[in-house]
């Protein structure tokens, strides 16, 4: 059942039995100051389909909860809320996981409750193009960065492809080149996701969903802005940088690379191997001896497969030059 033209999701009345065509999945910890602007951001989506607003929160200490609450209560056939009582994340769960296990739509879209999107017909272009286009999984779009701790707007990134002034199709060959796959302008098929298991990774992070979601398959980048990305000390990987990050790198696609072994995660195992060792070489890495160190190094030997890689072995001895090579692909 569709609606002839799009209005707000938070307008809509459905049958009970119509099915949602969106399963809108958001995360939130302890983000009081953020959540309303997320939630707005769902409500004010204007669609012909029905959507359903998926919200798990990870044992919030703050006020969180009971703003959740306050909109739970308001559209109660719209938004349902997990409300865990131990911090899922501290156990060596994936939230994430959990959370997208209960979606019933065809599609998934994506928005942690930090970030909110900006624009109302969002969802409605990102589904009408993948139900135009079967053999795409997925697709993507542009967003603005905001500074929450200086209180003002940063980068607008809205990426481009040989110089297309349009939308553009890429795969794994261009995302060995830039990460374009930002979660909160996600949209994708849930009959793709659930023909792969994430379960299976340690150290699971977007990188490993959206691997898999483009692995087989193409993906759409939107040439647009469609939300807001905030940046702030509280945020799980927005302000992380150095060791935090460089080590979140090497353990993701070390572990990707292991159980895939295709090209594209060899080379980013590489990368990210190379990156992790020279971040070490410059800074104290509580822990690691330089033997330690050594041996990072001589595990991306063998990952080596032309004279450029070669040469990254000896570069990666150079703080700056290094960081010049593993800029690209990490978002």
């Amino acid at each position: 059942m569709r609606l002839k033209e799009p209005i707000a999701v938070r307008t809509q009345q459905w049958p009970d039995e119509t099915e949602p065509l969106v399963s809108i999945a958001c995360l939130t910890y302890n983000h009081e100051q953020f959540i309303r602007d997320a939630i707005e951001g769902f409500l004010n989506q204007e669609t012909t389909f029905r959507v359903e607003i998926l919200i798990h929160d990870d044992a919030s200490s703050d006020q969180t909860p009971q703003k959740l609450y306050e909109y739970e209560s308001e559209f109660p056939n719209l938004i349902s809320v997990i409300y865990q009582e131990e911090n899922q994340y501290s156990l060596g769960n994936h939230p994430e996981i959990l959370n997208l296990d209960r979606v019933r739509g065809t599609y998934i879209a994506l928005c942690e409750g930090d970030d909110y999107w900006t624009d109302p017909l969002k969802l409605q272009k990102q589904v009408r193009f993948l139900e135009a286009h079967p053999d795409y999984s997925a697709c993507f779009g542009g967003f603005i960065n905001y500074m929450v701790p200086d209180n003002r707007f940063g980068k607008e990134t809205i990426l481009s492809l040989n110089g297309n002034e349009g939308g553009f199709t890429f795969t794994l060959e261009e995302m060995k080149q830039a990460w374009m796959t930002k979660l909160m302008t996600a949209v994708f098929r849930t009959d793709v996701y659930r023909s792969f298991d994430l379960t299976t990774y340690r150290y699971y992070r977007d990188i490993h969903l959206f691997y898999h979601l483009i692995k087989d398959h193409k993906a759409y980048y939107f040439r647009e802005n469609f939300g807001v990305y905030r940046i702030h000390p509280e945020g799980i990987n927005s302000m992380q940088q150095g060791e935090v990050n460089s080590r979140a790198a090497y353990n993701c696609y070390r572990e990707l690379h292991e159980q895939n072994h295709d090209e594209f995660t060899r080379l980013m195992r590489l990368k990210s191997t190379l990156g992790f060792f020279n971040y070490s070489l410059y800074n104290d890495v509580k822990g690691m001896s330089m033997k330690d160190k050594m041996l990072l190094y001589f595990e991306a030997v063998p990952l080596v497969r032309n004279f450029t890689e070669l040469g990254w072995l000896v570069t990666a001895f150079v703080e700056r030059r290094m960081k010049e090579v593993i800029k690209s692909g990490f978002r």
